[in-house]
């Protein structure tokens, strides 16, 4: 294929279409998901959820990733409803997903084969693996915590609209989350 491009340095230069100038190519996932978890560059979360519509539609949509997304949870026992997502970044305020469908998320991970890359790639906070999140007025931890006596949790807590400052508030969900480690 031939084509006309004008590069500024002098009109009507032709190039071949078909000749490669670069390659770039992509991280493998596990480590794309731990950018993205460990130091939430939500960039990437947009990417994903762009990219599950990709391979699973043959369009690029953040809806179509939303409608994927809906579909593979609700095949595995999450109801639709509990899950309103409107971005891939976790940063729209219209996003809502419950705390019991987050639980079944960390629950399926545990179960896969890529589970240890996903648990590591989580944050510690409090001495725990688990993700933050904060959005205007709501705290919220979902993770992963082995007791002293060997007892395994997986756990997600959402505060909403509370009293007082963030901090505050996250003192309080680790003051709740520390029963989980005796």
């Amino acid at each position: 294929m031939i084509g006309r491009v004008n590069l500024g340095i002098k009109q009507d230069t032709t190039i071949r279409a078909d000749v490669s100038i670069g390659e770039s190519v992509s991280p493998p996932l596990d480590s794309i998901n731990y950018w993205f978890l460990r130091r939430s560059i939500n960039l990437y979360g947009e990417a994903l959820i762009k990219t599950l519509a990709l391979e699973k539609t043959g369009a690029v949509s953040t809806e179509g990733g939303v409608t994927v997304l809906q579909d593979f949870w609700s095949q595995h026992g999450i109801d639709r409803s509990a899950l309103h997502i409107i971005d891939g970044s976790g940063l729209s305020p219209q996003n809502r997903v419950t705390t019991d469908a987050l639980v079944k998320v960390l629950q399926y991970a545990r179960s896969r084969p890529w589970y240890p890359s996903f648990y590591n790639s989580l944050p510690l906070f409090n001495g725990m693996h688990m993700k933050s999140g904060s959005i205007g007025g709501a705290r919220s931890f979902s993770g992963y915590q082995t007791s002293a006596d060997g007892k395994e949790y997986v756990f997600s807590i959402i505060v909403n609209n509370y009293d007082g400052s963030s901090a505050e508030a996250v003192k309080r969900m680790y003051n709740v989350l520390d029963i989980l480690k005796n």
